[in-house]
């Protein structure tokens, strides 16, 4: 299979591939939290049932589930920009009828042109900043852009929040000018050659299998369902547990957790460079080590600051297992020459939905029967279980780039 990182990036700076890569996902993300506070008020008011609310809710993951992959495979053969195009169209078309549906079924049709647009900039997002970076900088930049994700879903419910008191259609309006505005920027800006790769006779089952054939990546996904399975339990079982014991406020418990994501957030860059040299097995090991020491901690500490820190540091924890997962399958992918990046992400992206989609039935199932503490020794364990498995199966191999490929690509971009 040819290579595309070198060769498919030559009319646009690296660096503004990676501004617009952050941009789209930023914006994408932000969307996703927005509709948080005020959807389930504004669904309820219509008279729809607890069901309906959860059908509008979940069409948006389902849809997700089943066009990530195949959009990732054709963003591979066809390109990356028409896909990061049709995602910021298809999100502000979506957001822009979002205060003009008035039934269930229109709102459910919003929730399904979300998912989609979510699928196409997701499936070409990070496969653009991995092109785009082909050298030894990858896990800082991809580090970037996953830092674009995470302030984007600290910011979409604070924006949902405040502008949706002030009207229920406003937030859908912005965030839908916003995303029209970052369609038509990619669309002036964003100027790619078609590689080697995108020019190929190649199937579609190859692409398909040159990926999941690599081993690496395979536990980079199951390390990535994993944690999303945490985070799909966590979130509707913690609040209620702080509101309960600690008797916290709603904006008490956003703060908690806002804590944990900003220094998920902000460390995510500095673990991505610090795997850039010195590995990335190393970080993944050490982050669900320490995650599985200290997620056991949460249900005994009777000291709200106490627990508050715990989980502000538990956010370097996180960043330390999860920021090397994306880098660490790309190296993997072009040691292999199989550069079907925006296929891998289809894979990333779908572990992520399918755990944060079970997550919260395997947490109810487990407390109902063990109570609440259990979740956290049963979510220990497994990490214990992955931990063995990365340290034994994760073969780290630096991937080398030429000087000469390097300069080149980089007198291309000026």
């Amino acid at each position: 299979m040819g290579s595309l990182g070198l060769k498919a990036l030559s009319n646009t700076s690296a660096r503004e591939i990676l501004g617009i890569a952050c941009l789209s996902l930023f914006v994408d993300s932000v969307g996703y939290g927005v509709v948080v506070p005020i959807l389930p008020t504004y669904v309820l008011s219509l008279g729809a049932s607890d069901y309906d609310l959860a059908l509008i809710f979940s069409s948006f993951a389902m849809v997700q589930l089943f066009t990530t992959i195949p959009f990732g495979l054709f963003s591979d053969k066809y390109g990356r920009k028409l896909f990061m195009v049709t995602g910021m169209l298809l999100l502000g078309a979506s957001f822009m009828y979002f205060p003009f549906a008035h039934s269930v079924l229109t709102l459910i049709a919003c929730r399904v042109v979300q998912g989609l647009a979510a699928s196409a900039t997701w499936s070409s997002a990070l496969a653009l900043v991995a092109d785009a970076y082909p050298g030894g900088d990858k896990g800082e930049k991809l580090g970037i852009a996953n830092g674009a994700v995470g302030l984007g879903n600290i910011a979409g419910p604070l924006v949902g929040g405040v502008l949706g008191d002030i009207n229920f259609g406003l937030p859908f309006l912005v965030i839908g000018s916003v995303a029209f505005f970052a369609c038509f920027y990619i669309l002036l800006r964003l100027e790619l050659e078609r590689g080697e790769a995108v020019k190929a006779p190649v199937g579609f089952r190859e692409m398909l299998r040159g990926a999941i054939r690599v081993r690496n990546v395979l536990l980079v996904v199951f390390i990535n369902l994993l944690i999303a399975v945490f985070f799909g339990f966590i979130e509707p079982l913690l609040p209620p547990y702080l509101s309960g014991r600690f008797n916290l406020s709603g904006t008490q418990i956003g703060l908690f957790f806002g804590g944990a994501f900003l220094t998920y957030v902000v460390s995510q860059p500095f673990v991505g460079r610090l795997s850039d040299r010195y590995g990335r097995k190393i970080f993944i090991v050490c982050g669900l080590i320490a995650l599985s020491i200290t997620n056991v901690v949460i249900p005994y500490l009777s000291d709200v600051l106490t627990l508050f820190a715990l989980l502000v540091v538990m956010g370097v924890f996180w960043s330390l297992a999860y920021t090397p997962l994306m880098p660490l399958a790309v190296d993997s992918l072009r040691s292999k020459n199989r550069e079907t990046f925006g296929t891998m992400s289809g894979f990333f992206n779908i572990a992520w939905n399918s755990g944060y989609s079970i997550g919260p039935i395997i947490g109810a199932l487990v407390t109902s029967y063990f109570g609440f503490e259990s979740i956290f020794w049963f979510f220990s364990g497994l990490l214990v279980v992955m931990i063995i498995f990365a340290q034994t199966l994760i073969a780290e191999k630096r991937v080398s780039v030429s000087k000469t490929s390097i300069k080149n690509f980089m007198n291309n971009n000026k």
